[in-house]
């Protein structure tokens, strides 16, 4: 194995090597540092051990001093600092811990197994638990699986009431599982985990590696119940805070997956996962300026890191910065290109769409889009996306297809605005199709936008523009207004609108239904002409001119109300 790969098997197993209290050398700051690298804090720790070399050259401090440069991978300033350990103290077992991990960091594996071997007879001539736990953390690292477990099980015989040999297995067990995939090593953390808790129900550590299981295999109430123990003895613990905000996240409880995850970032020597995590955390939770603060401060630094290019294309999208994001995602597109491109989801196809589409690149836009789709059908809120791309492209055949698409992904949840958008496009291509080859087509057309503002009529009845509309197309099929058709719904319509008084606004929507009215009323009116009915005919005059007048009202130089208002006269 590589001396690299070494250090990233160590920075790993920093998670849970040393911290006991009791420990000598300036024993405030000492004890800080065991706490700053519970909490993962390096550099926070390593800063307080090099003051405590300065004050008291303690054998313990160069040890953890030394671990700390080694989950750094930093070989050459850990193997120092573990050969001043035995320089120092050479009786102490931590000293043949260090030693034995220089030879292990040096590729000398069996002479770094015999080192252990010597430093575990020690520690136990001492009854040292801190040391034998370092023994056992080594021992896996040099993968030597049933000596660390031994080694656990005798720190654990040297002091029956001491938690810390569980919560180390624990936590090797856990390091198991991830190495391997395989769950049983996840139920055998578990259970040391449950045995520190047995002989200290507040151990912070124990309560946190634990609730992280317990969100993996999914049993969310009783992490969440830990975590909240963990941070309201201490709010300031970071791995609770975390984890908390891990949690929060996969409930899908943004707000509060925000508020514990920045505490731990304002706090935390963060890693780039945990950066990842909290601009997703931020980005789900629509703070999307924050998450763009933090995205672009990694672009400045590595700006082809395709996760933030991606997180910084959907946060200039939601925050209107189209240009940004817009060539946020075509770095993040170039980037993940042939090999890579199993990579790319869904939402990065959506998300490139809807910036082309405010680009005015719509053509470009659906094909994204409908990529969206295709690779995830949960998406089908994009087919309205589409359609009304199509409709800007005035392809309406295609538009009235997706909105069709749509009504049947959407079942019962679709709302009436896509029955209204579908009627209008139908409208649209009736009349585009009087000066085409597809004239005959024209009646389908029409009747199939009458189906559809029935819908909206149905759903919407508060709402004049079902009747509205649905009268327009009525109107079309009937063109000299013989049937009179749409007379009911221009009628409820006109009923809807002049409660609303404000005749301004509605103008058109109001003269349109008036010479409707007026029309219709003008031929009745010649109709009974003809027969002699002077009743009838009375009637069909006054409320035709009454209809014509309302529309000069609204329009005093309509030509054709006042050519009607005439010929009535």
């Amino acid at each position: 194995m590589k001396i690299v790969e070494k250090m990233k098997i160590y920075k790993c197993l920093a998670l849970f090597l040393g911290l006991l209290a009791g420990l000598t050398s300036a024993a405030q700051q000492a004890n800080t540092a065991f706490r700053l690298l519970e909490m993962e804090q390096y550099n926070q720790a390593k800063q307080l051990y090099i003051r405590n070399l300065n004050a008291a050259q303690g054998a313990m401090d160069w040890f953890y001093l030394g671990k700390i440069y080694a989950i750094q991978q930093n070989a050459d300033s850990a193997k120092y600092c573990f050969a001043k350990v035995s320089e120092l103290d050479s009786k102490n077992p931590l000293s043949l811990v260090g030693q034995g991990m220089v030879e292990y960091m040096s590729g000398n594996q069996a002479q770094a197994q015999l080192t252990l071997e010597k430093s575990q007879r020690a520690a136990i001539s001492y009854r040292d638990v801190n040391a034998m736990t370092e023994i056992a953390a080594a021992r896996y690292l040099a993968g030597d699986t049933l000596k660390w477990q031994i080694t656990l099980e005798l720190a654990s015989e040297i002091d029956k009431k001491n938690p810390r040999p569980y919560i180390i297995g624990g936590n090797l067990y856990t390091l198991m599982g991830e190495a391997s995939g395989k769950s049983h090593f996840y139920g055998l953390a578990s259970g040391r985990y449950h045995q520190a808790l047995y002989l200290q129900p507040d151990n912070a550590e124990a309560l946190t590696r634990l609730s992280a299981i317990d969100i993996r295999i999914l049993n969310y109430d009783d992490a969440e119940t830990m975590l909240r123990k963990v941070i309201k003895a201490d709010s300031l613990y970071l791995p609770a805070l975390k984890n908390m905000g891990e949690l929060m996240y996969t409930l899908g409880r943004y707000r509060e997956a925000s508020e514990f995850y920045s505490k731990y970032m304002q706090l935390a020597e963060y890693t780039d996962k945990d950066l990842v995590r909290y601009v997703n955390i931020l980005f789900l939770n629509k703070q999307y300026a924050l998450a763009g603060e933090y995205i672009n401060k990694v672009l400045k630094v590595n700006p082809a890191n395709p996760v933030m290019l991606r997180l910084k294309g959907y946060t200039s999208y939601e925050l209107n910065q189209n240009k940004e994001g817009l060539d946020a995602m075509k770095k993040f597109f170039a980037l993940r290109a042939g090999a890579d491109a199993g990579k790319l989801l869904a939402t990065d196809f959506e998300y490139y769409g809807k910036l082309l589409a405010r680009s005015g690149s719509d053509s470009l836009a659906v094909l994204n889009l409908q990529k969206s789709i295709e690779m995830d059908a949960e998406k089908n809120s994009l087919l309205e996306d589409i359609a009304k791309l199509y409709e800007k492209m005035k392809r309406y055949p295609e538009a009235i297809q997706y909105y069709e698409k749509l009504v049947e992904a959407k079942n019962e949840n679709v709302p009436s605005i896509i029955f209204f958008n579908m009627g209008k496009d139908l409208l649209l291509l009736a009349d585009r199709a009087k000066e085409t080859s597809d004239s005959l087509l024209r009646p389908a057309y029409l009747q199939k936008s009458v189906t559809a503002f029935s819908k909206v009529v149905d759903m919407s009845p508060a709402s004049y523009l079902g009747y509205q509309w649905r009268a327009r197309a009525l109107a079309a099929l009937d063109p000299e207004s013989t049937q009179g058709s749409a007379k009911p719904d221009y009628e409820k319509a006109l009923e809807m609108l002049e409660l609303k008084n404000e005749p301004k606004k509605y103008s058109s929507d109001l003269i349109e239904a008036y010479r409707y009215l007026g029309y219709f009323h003008y031929l009745q009116y010649d109709a009974v002409k003809k027969n002699g009915d002077a009743d009838a005919r009375e009637k069909s005059k006054n409320e035709s001119l009454a209809y014509w007048q309302k529309v000069l009202l609204l329009d005093p130089n309509n030509d054709i109300a006042k050519q009607a208002i005439a010929a009535l006269k």
